[in-house]
């Protein structure tokens, strides 16, 4: 398999060149601030998506993604499952009749990304026990990435990881978790929106003095941090469904990552018997206004500050790659996405009615995935007998004084989060949006 530039395939390029999967992971990100994308999509047969169904999480992530991998002998991308995937949490709770909770927030650090960042961890530490080189990693985050990604690549080898995270943008949890490791994580709090971070993160990939320090990305634009959560949509098919019956999915949506991926499980891509995907968003919700105009872009609004912060988000950075699944034809893209924009008012009100009606509490996130999902079945009552799968992102407690504005009380912490609460902050430094000059010193700090 190798993969293309979106940059190349968007602009009706007719040679189009071409990177391995080891380029594609240690670049991270495509020439002119492109997109990796493979220069076909897997489509699986109707026996391979049957067969699924008595597999464990490890197994349907090795039987989905392993295509999409094989520059890597099976033996060791089995390996590389494992390693990433061992005693992983996947549960899929049925809420009400037809209704389904595919709950992703039971691991390393209760959020979703854990999934895509212990796979993108796992798979560069193998790619560089190849190459005798040391790697600098960058993410910008919202919440739940930084996170995760600190985590996975805590005390690899030869790894340094640069984190920016919005300075008021993340819960105190969140925080806590990025700025308390210490060792080969180094947070870097930015006077400034998710936007402002995700673009410094980036523009270090295209630096002409980062690229002694082999810059690559841990955000979504690098496609090993893309592709493993298109193993959500064939996970939850196979605990509910009988092929060919076909499901609608719910997928909370903001940098587009986490849709974008699932999209390659869509019927005419990957083969799965997707009737509808919904696509939540909170009020930064460009992919709503582009798919709602009928174009491939539409104006980019400052961000706002929302219930739901890890959504916050006001350019996806994976568009380009949702455009190429589609070849940039919107009105089949308005045919499968049915994208909606939730409010915060309508965000708390759900989390009161669920806490109400189940005793569940859902995060903000996930709360705006299940009024989505509610308000689609409400307007489109013909998919009401339609099995539901509504993807819940990331545990209640990360959002503790969130929650306790809406229910009146904060929900009980898992043992890890309390202990990282305690901890010390370390390694941490700071730096004003757009300031990559300090971003360069703060590097070569760690890297020389």
């Amino acid at each position: 398999m190798k993969f293309l530039n979106t940059n190349d395939i968007l602009s009706g390029k007719k040679e189009l060149p071409s990177w391995t999967l080891s380029e594609v992971l240690l670049k991270g990100q495509a020439p002119d601030k492109g997109l990796f994308i493979p220069e076909r999509f897997v489509f699986y047969s109707p026996e391979t998506i049957k067969n699924l169904k008595n597999k464990t999480y490890a197994e349907v992530a090795y039987e989905i993604l392993k295509p999409y991998f094989d520059d890597i002998n099976d033996k060791d991308f089995k390996e590389i499952i494992e390693k990433a995937y061992n005693n992983f949490k996947a549960p899929v709770i049925e809420i009400e009749h037809g209704i389904y909770a595919l709950e992703l927030f039971h691991n390393n650090t209760f959020a979703f990304k854990d999934f895509a960042a212990q796979l993108l961890a796992a798979t560069i530490e193998y790619i560089l026990k190849e190459k005798n080189i040391k790697i600098a990693v960058f993410v910008g985050t919202s919440g739940d990435t930084g996170p995760a990604i600190v985590e996975s690549f805590y005390n690899k080898k030869n790894i340094t990881v640069f984190c920016l995270f919005p300075e008021k943008g993340v819960t105190e949890i969140q925080r806590k978790q990025m700025t308390t490791l210490g060792n080969n994580i180094i947070p870097i709090a930015v006077d400034g929106d998710f936007h402002d971070c995700q673009e410094m993160a980036k523009s270090a990939l295209d630096d002409k003095e980062m690229k002694r320090f082999n810059p690559t990305s841990a955000n979504s634009i690098n496609w090993c941090r893309f592709i493993p959560q298109a193993v959500f949509s064939f996970w939850f098919y196979s605990r509910v469904a009988q092929f060919p019956e076909e499901v609608v999915l719910c997928i909370p949506t903001g940098n587009g990552g986490h849709l974008g991926a699932n999209l390659l499980a869509r019927k005419n891509t990957g083969g799965l018997p997707v009737a509808k995907f919904i696509a939540p968003h909170n009020k930064n919700n460009y992919l709503v206004r582009m798919i709602e105009s009928g174009k491939t872009s539409v104006e980019i609004l400052p961000t706002f500050e929302c219930l739901s912060n890890a959504m916050n988000v006001r350019f996806p950075n994976n568009i380009p790659r949702i455009l190429s699944i589609y070849n940039s034809d919107i009105s089949v893209m308005a045919s499968e996405i049915w994208p909606v924009t939730i409010t915060d008012e309508k965000t708390a009100e759900t989390i009161k009615k669920i806490y109400k009606k189940t005793g569940m509490i859902l995060d903000v996130h996930s709360a705006v995935a299940y009024a989505g999902a509610m308000e689609f079945l409400e307007k489109n009552p013909s998919f009401r007998n339609y099995k539901t799968g509504i993807f819940f992102t990331a545990h209640p407690a990360k959002f503790p004084e969130k929650i306790e504005k809406i229910l009146g009380f904060k929900p009980p912490l898992p043992n890890k989060l309390k202990e990282q609460l305690e901890k010390k902050e370390c390694n941490l430094k700071r730096l004003k949006a757009g300031d990559k000059k300090t971003l360069l010193k703060i590097v070569n700090e760690y890297m020389s």
